[in-house]
């Protein structure tokens, strides 16, 4: 399965992802992705060291600047 089409599989679902330069990992759910990798999550929040630092809300993610992309288990 390529990348694209994994992340793809993910739509729907709450996932983390760790972004270049930052200490922190934003959690939401995945509302969509393009061919880019760039990411549109709803309900995100910032965490730094499992504790929650804010609520972004709606947000997108540009795909070149994203280190991991994971399910999270937990639900938000």
């Amino acid at each position: 399965m390529l990348p694209n089409q994994m992340v793809k599989s993910l739509i729907g679902k709450v996932i983390r992802v760790e972004m270049k330069g930052e200490e922190s990992d934003l959690i939401g759910k995945l509302e969509g992705v393009d061919d880019y990798m760039n990411l549109h999550l709803s309900n995100a929040m910032e965490y730094k060291n499992g504790e929650k630092i804010r609520n972004l809300g709606t947000i997108v993610l540009r795909g070149n600047n994203i280190i991991i992309i994971q399910p999270y288990e937990e639900h938000i």
